[in-house]
């Protein structure tokens, strides 16, 4: 059974910015392949092996290349443990940073696959997103303080524009820093000591340094003008009938 969840969408972004107002959800599964449907082969990323930064590597665990990189691309669960970023990158570091050439194309949404067969700690995720080097978002997939008592094994996260059917207009670099999640214990906990410089919270929490699993990363289209119009059609007769 899938467990949904508003999860924490904070965004910082300079006045006057071209980008909208962007907030995510959560959903979380028993089956580490609970969300294979809702993935997609197709998106603007699909397929493509993106650049990584200077990080924090891979865990040990993780097999080698192509497999770690296509993994997150590929359009499946995978599960296993392609897609393990490495733990203790130090105290708010991104432990993974990897690039995507999107050659001036507009984004509408993102969705971003964790988990771990293991029900563990893993399965959380946290990500700061930047279009062209200006942060669009910063995401956590659950609050600080949440347990995975519950089995989960799949994290599903979905990041869109609340206002607008576009969520970032001729990105040319996508850039995914992703962060720890956990320190052992099952908890999510954001990756600084003290105060979190996105949101300015201090979760009261040592920081994390268990890093999580990553399946997939969807990087979307922006929809059809008629697709969004029939949606908007499936909404109003949705309302009648409620």
């Amino acid at each position: 059974m899938k467990n949904l969840a508003l999860s924490l969408a904070l965004v910082a972004l300079a006045s006057g910015s071209a980008f909208g107002a962007v907030t995510s959800t959560t959903a979380h599964s028993t089956d580490s392949f609970g969300f294979e449907a809702q993935l997609s082969n197709t998106d603007l990323i699909a397929g493509q092996v993106g650049v990584e930064g200077a990080d924090n590597g891979w865990h040990p665990a993780t097999p080698g290349e192509p497999a770690r990189l296509i993994q997150l691309t590929d359009g499946t669960t995978g599960a296993g443990l392609n897609g393990l970023l490495n733990d203790f990158p130090g105290a708010g570091l991104p432990t993974k940073i990897v690039s995507y050439d999107l050659g001036g194309q507009d984004i509408g949404g993102i969705n971003i696959l964790s988990g771990n067969d293991g029900a563990d700690g893993r399965v959380f995720m946290t990500v700061a997103i930047y279009a062209d080097n200006s942060l669009l978002a910063y995401v956590e997939s659950d609050l600080p303080g949440t347990l995975n008592d519950q089995g989960w094994r799949s994290t599903f996260v979905e990041i869109f524009d609340d206002a607008s059917a576009t969520l970032a207009a001729g990105v040319n670099d996508l850039r995914l820093e992703f962060y720890t999640v956990d320190n052992t214990g099952g908890q999510y906990r954001d990756p600084f000591a003290g105060v979190n410089p996105f949101t300015g919270i201090d979760d009261g929490l040592s920081e994390a340094f268990v890093a999580p699993l990553i399946w997939e990363v969807d990087v979307l289209p922006v929809p059809e003008p008629a697709s969004v119009a029939l949606l908007g059609l499936a909404g109003l007769a949705f309302a009648r009938r409620a």
